[in-house]
């Protein structure tokens, strides 16, 4: 079984060069409204998707929460955590480190949120 996964923006020129070059991701495709994206074999789909409210759903592009994120490991998190800032992300609260490694937590440009994870290195 294969799944892609989509992420709904307000702005997908914004979102691509957030997830292409501020997070590594291959840009496969890029369109006015939508982009394919890849990290390896994985299939992103970027979606643009209009704030307010399209029948039952409503979106809000601020910065919102949502039990379901994307962690994106890392090798260095300074240098990743810089090149997702530079490209439109947010740093939410300081880096986090610890025994197991680092970790910070980002918004998209859109509101979305990311972690970057650098574990340990034994």
């Amino acid at each position: 079984m294969e799944f892609s996964i989509c992420i709904d923006v307000d702005d997908v020129d914004r979102a691509v060069v957030f997830y292409g070059r501020g997070l590594g991701l291959t840009v496969v495709e890029h369109h006015p409204d939508w982009a394919h994206v890849k990290l390896g074999a994985q299939t992103f789909w970027i979606m643009k998707a209009p704030a307010g409210a399209q029948g039952q759903i409503s979106r809000d592009y601020g910065r919102h929460w949502t039990p379901v994120h994307l962690d994106f490991t890392v090798e260095d998190i300074d240098l990743a955590v810089g090149r997702a800032i530079d490209a439109g992300g947010k740093l939410e609260g300081e880096v986090q480190h610890g025994a197991k490694g680092a970790m910070a937590n980002l918004s998209d440009p859109s509101g979305n949120g990311v972690d970057l994870v650098c574990p340990a290195k034994n």
